[in-house]
């Protein structure tokens, strides 16, 4: 490759890099907003259930989808009175 082609490609890789820049520019300008508001969210949310206990569900009908737990009492009962037909027919 000549030296022309290396300086071509050098241009061109830094004429990529300055738009790349110009585009993303703002995201990286709001970086800092958007963890404050992170923050401050966190805060909120982290205070203001301290003193709610009572909203959490606490019963027999309530179950958390959340929590891995794996039930082995559960089983499928079989099926009665069941007619199959042949897909084909």
């Amino acid at each position: 490759m000549s030296f022309w082609g290396i300086v071509g490609l050098v241009l061109v890789a830094v004429l990529a890099l300055c738009m790349l820049f110009t585009f993303f520019h703002i995201f990286f300008a709001l970086l800092p907003v958007a963890l404050v508001a992170i923050l401050i969210i966190w805060l909120i949310y982290h205070f203001s259930n301290k003193n709610n206990h009572e909203n959490v569900p606490s019963g027999s009908n309530y179950y958390d989808f959340f929590t891995n737990r794996q039930t082995t009492n559960q089983h499928r009962k079989k099926a009665r009175d069941v007619h199959t037909k042949d897909v084909d027919k």
